[in-house]
């Protein structure tokens, strides 16, 4: 005798195999599809940093000094994984940034790092003694 909606039966369904028909799981995957783009997680576009600093003009390294609050999605779990950005959802957490004039991200700039900067900011440099003019008094 079996008791319909009991544990026991419970077990047996599990160890049961179901065999779906093309038709029906083509159904099933148009169904799930649907579902997605119902609630818009189908087609997100996910972007590098780089892209991201590009769209919003701002710059590289403050995108990865605050991927966290841009909502970064981690690819990989090794030691340094590759980060992709929701350009949505950053740009949400940049508006909410942009409410507080501190917080407020650095404009990109045309130069990059590494690359000589004019005479603007630099510091005037000492003079270069021969190695015979090395202070010896006469």
């Amino acid at each position: 005798m079996q008791r319909t909606g009991s544990l026991d039966s419970a077990v047996e369904m599990s160890s049961a195999r179901i065999k779906l028909d093309p038709q029906t799981t083509e159904a099933i995957a148009r169904r799930v599809v649907g579902l997605l783009e119902k609630r818009g997680l189908q087609n997100r576009e996910l972007i590098d940093a780089a892209e991201l600093a590009r769209r919003f003009g701002i710059e590289r390294a403050w995108v990865y000094s605050h991927a966290i609050e841009l909502g970064a999605v981690k690819l990989g779990d090794g030691a340094k994984p590759r980060l992709r950005f929701d350009p949505e959802v950053a740009a949400q957490a940049l508006r909410r940034v942009g409410d507080g004039p501190a917080a407020d991200p650095p404009a990109r700039s045309d130069k990059r790092a590494g690359q000589p900067q004019g005479s603007e900011g630099q510091a005037e440099l000492l003079p270069i003694r021969d190695s015979d003019d090395s202070g010896s008094a006469a």
